[in-house]
């Protein structure tokens, strides 16, 4: 698996857990990924990594930056959910690696 796969696969895997936080709504849309949607059927974008979720490879191999970005549901508070957002992530590297930076940004409520 090339290290561009595997960093997909960490990404999709990283927005399925977040996606299953209580008070979630959805990961942010990027603007690239809104253009693609109005441009072809309005399928989202599938290959490579999901909207709201950008890895970025650190010194020693398999740790990683994560930043994600997120939209909250009305009701919940956004603190909260950020920080459940952000312990699923750390839970969810591969032999949870210290030096891993997690970034969690809630963008808006609905």
């Amino acid at each position: 698996m090339t290290a561009a796969a595997h960093r997909d696969e960490l990404a999709h895997t990283i927005a399925h857990i977040v996606c299953a936080v209580p008070g979630v709504a959805f990961l942010r849309p990027g603007i690239v990924d809104l253009l693609r949607a109005s441009g072809r059927s309005g399928l989202p974008h599938a290959e490579g990594s999901p909207s709201g979720v950008r890895l970025t490879p650190r010194a020693r191999p398999g740790h990683w930056d994560v930043d994600v970005q997120i939209v909250v549901q009305h009701g919940h508070r956004a603190l909260d959910v950020a920080r459940a957002a952000c312990s699923a992530v750390r839970a969810a590297l591969p032999d949870n690696p210290p030096a891993a930076q997690v970034r969690v940004t809630v963008t808006n409520a609905v």
